[in-house]
């Protein structure tokens, strides 16, 4: 009796010393994954920084294919007359401009993300950590879209005026309108300009005052763009 009494309590005591065991690595567990997240957060505030840092170096937008503005339709769009542009100097230099003003503004989007990882509780950053490799990033762009803009589109505004770059813009506009009538009158064009033609038509064409917008969203989706490759490279340091 006194064996199987033995046998029992050794029993009782094991059960008890596993559930103690399960306890405490589900807790350590539960620890890790908070420090996880926190970081998480750490890093992803540092890595805004690094981003925005880089994009408003100079040529950070300009010399950087996956981010780079490009003209804006009608002016980018047209076949024919987009290779004719890009041999335009001025045409050359308002890409630039656009550029350049994008550097030059995109540090206003910072404190913006910045702030709302910053107020983000340590469950939340859990969830983001545990999804998607670009989970952060969209959060960001879902919370963050509206308020990086509306900082970004009056600062990117005011330097393409400052600039002459609107002015340069409405002229090249003007330039490439008479091209096409001058073309079209042209033996064996004609069916090009058409064709280019209907196929800028199926874009919308950006105006002398819509510039700054379209500055402005161009720059906040390189930003993004930018912000989703650092995103993949913190987890991969936490994994």
């Amino acid at each position: 009796m006194r064996r199987i009494a033995t046998i029992i309590l050794m029993s009782m005591v094991l059960s008890a010393c596993s559930s103690l065991v399960n306890s405490v690595q589900q807790t350590a567990q539960a620890e890790f994954q908070k420090f996880l997240a926190k970081k998480f957060g750490q890093q992803l505030e540092i890595g805004i920084d690094s981003v925005i840092g880089k994009l408003a170096m100079i040529g950070g937008y300009l010399d950087d294919p996956l981010v780079r503005i490009l003209l804006p339709p009608p002016l980018g769009l047209a076949i024919g007359i987009a290779r004719d542009l890009h041999k335009n100097p001025q045409a050359t230099l308002l890409e630039t401009l656009i550029n350049r003003a994008a550097e030059n503004t995109i540090p206003v989007a910072g404190p913006v993300l910045k702030n709302i990882v910053n107020n983000m509780d340590t469950p939340s950053l859990e969830n983001l950590l545990n999804a998607g490799n670009t989970a952060a990033t969209d959060y960001l762009k879902e919370k963050g879209s509206a308020a990086v803009q509306a900082a970004l589109l009056p600062a990117i505004t005011e330097e393409l005026h400052a600039t002459g770059a609107i002015e340069l813009y409405s002229k090249l506009l003007k330039a490439r309108e008479t091209a096409d009538q001058i073309a079209a009158t042209a033996a064996g064009v004609r069916q090009q300009i058409e064709t280019a033609q209907q196929q800028a038509e199926t874009m919308q064409t950006v105006t002398q005052e819509q510039l700054g917008q379209y500055a402005a969203e161009k720059a906040m989706s390189g930003l993004f763009k930018k912000v989703s490759d650092e995103e993949l490279s913190i987890r991969k340091i936490l994994e």
